[in-house]
Formats: C-alpha cells, structure tokens, sequence
C-alpha cells in the first residue's frame, strides 16, 4: 500500500513544466479551441502511461546489472525538463512553437509525450517505487495520475490562449508565463534535494 501520497505534489511540479506536450496543448487550444483540445488529453494520458512503464520496466531490469541506472536516469532526466523549463521560458518561444505545429492531432499529443523526458523522470524518481509491487498500487497511482494530468492540461489550454491571443493581453501573459515557470523551479527543488539524498 502506498504510505506517503506527497508524490503528487511532485508530480504536479513535473506536470506544470513547460515541454512539448505542454506547448502541443496550448496551441491546440489556441487554434482549435478547449473542447477540441480536451478531446486530446486521452493521448496524452495513454503516451505518460506507456512512456512512464516501459521506464519503469527498463529501470527494473537495468537495476541488477547496473545499480545506478535509475540513478543516472534520474539526474539526466532532471537535466532535460530543466533545460526545457528554460527553453519555453519566453512567450515567444511558446508562438514560435505554435507556428511550426499548425495542425495537431491526437497521434502528435501521443509520441510526444511518449518521447518526454518527463516520463523518464516520473518513474525515476517521482512515483513511488510500490506502485509495481501490487495491482491496487498501480490503480491507485496511475488514478492519481490522471486526476493531476487533467487540471494540468486545463491549466495550459486556458494558458496557451491567454498567451496566443491579441497583442495586448501577450504582455499580461507573459507576465504570467513567467511567474508560472518561476513556480514550477521552485517546485523543482524538494526533486533537487533528492539526487543528494
């Protein structure tokens, strides 16, 4: 049974951070509309939920020959979301990306969140490692997943067409954008904290 539930604080801060799948999302919105975009969050649970297992699967067998394999799956994932946190820090960064994606599909949102690094950090490091000890664990985790998620992409359809929208309300956005992003670092630390642990 898992004891501690702070794991979803964690994930939520991993959630938050501005990636592909994130920016996929926003731009959705601003180009098709919420309830379009809604629609998509189905793809995007079923890529975290493949993406975090075979993780999960790799680390496992990795652990008996390599022992710091999770470790190094870890810090290097760490590395990859914080270096994306900075990367889409700008609200330019976010159109730029917009642009470049100007039809999305379901099938976009799927590989791109099965190709983030946030699935390696999540079964690394952020889920409990009793979640693949037990059938009920599992659920009960990957519930709580999906429970986080779906705010999680709410939050960044409302954002994506705050920011994507007439030139008056980029400033107020921007603004914002990166008040969030500063929120989402600070939400980083208790994960930094942990590779010295």
């Amino acid at each position: 049974m898992i004891e501690n539930w702070l794991f979803v604080l964690g994930l939520i801060a991993v959630l938050m951070v501005p990636g592909p799948a994130n920016a996929l999302v926003a731009s959705s919105a601003h180009q098709q509309g919420q309830a379009r975009t809604s629609l998509y969050l189905p793809a995007i649970l079923l890529g975290y939920f493949y993406a975090i297992n075979v993780w999960a699967l790799l680390i496992h067998l990795a652990s008996p020959i390599w022992p710091n394999f999770k470790g190094l799956v870890y810090v290097l994932s760490t590395i990859c979301v914080g270096w994306m946190t900075l990367h889409l820090y700008k609200a330019q960064q976010l159109e730029r990306y917009s642009k470049t994606h100007p039809q999305i599909r379901p099938w976009q949102m799927f590989t791109t969140t099965l190709k983030n690094p946030k699935a390696a950090l999540l079964a690394s490091g952020i889920l409990p490692m009793e979640t693949w000890q037990s059938p009920t664990n599992f659920v009960l985790v990957f519930a709580a997943f999906s429970l986080s998620t779906v705010p999680v992409g709410i939050f960044w359809m409302v954002f994506g067409q705050a920011i994507l929208t007439s030139p008056s309300e980029k400033i107020k956005a921007g603004l914002i954008y990166k008040g969030a992003a500063l929120f989402v670092l600070l939400c980083l630390i208790p994960l930094l904290i942990k590779l010295w642990d």
